[in-house]
């Protein structure tokens, strides 16, 4: 099953090679709190659930960044794993990060999975925008 849908999607290999690219994009975006990188690579429909279950638009997490209440100290991503379909790609992997939440330092280890679509950039080309995320507790 996995051949055939792989054998349907033009490119996989450079589709996979580019939402890892993404993903590394993002990560850097939230370490440096580069919000207009962020704004660029989420997408305006954004589903972003927090591995503790709270819920966020793009508006609302890209408020959280920007009014310092969430602050990235220090994020890395390992064990992804891209698996492009028909019109979109899903990323998995494993999170830790050290962040301040309303200013009280925390860390955070969970496993993951983003949804990357591809969407019309600045000059027509198309870039990879984060549609959702997924994040569950992970103790191992």
């Amino acid at each position: 099953m996995a051949n055939a849908m792989q054998a349907m999607v033009p490119n996989a290999q450079r589709t996979a090679e580019a939402v890892l690219q993404a993903e590394q994009s993002r990560r850097l975006a939230l370490l440096a709190g580069d919000l207009e990188r962020l704004d660029a690579l989420l997408s305006p429909q954004l589903v972003y659930i927090h591995s503790s279950g709270g819920q966020d638009s793009k508006a609302s997490y890209l408020e959280h960044m920007r009014s310092g209440s969430l602050k990235y100290l220090s994020l890395s991503f390992d064990a992804l794993t891209a698996h492009p379909g028909a019109y979109c790609c899903i990323v998995t992997g494993r999170m830790t990060a050290d962040v301040t939440r309303q200013g009280q330092p925390m860390t955070i280890r969970s496993l993951f999975m983003t949804v990357w679509a591809p969407a019309a950039g600045t000059l027509g080309e198309p870039v990879w925008q984060l549609q959702a995320y997924q994040g569950t507790p992970w103790t191992g």
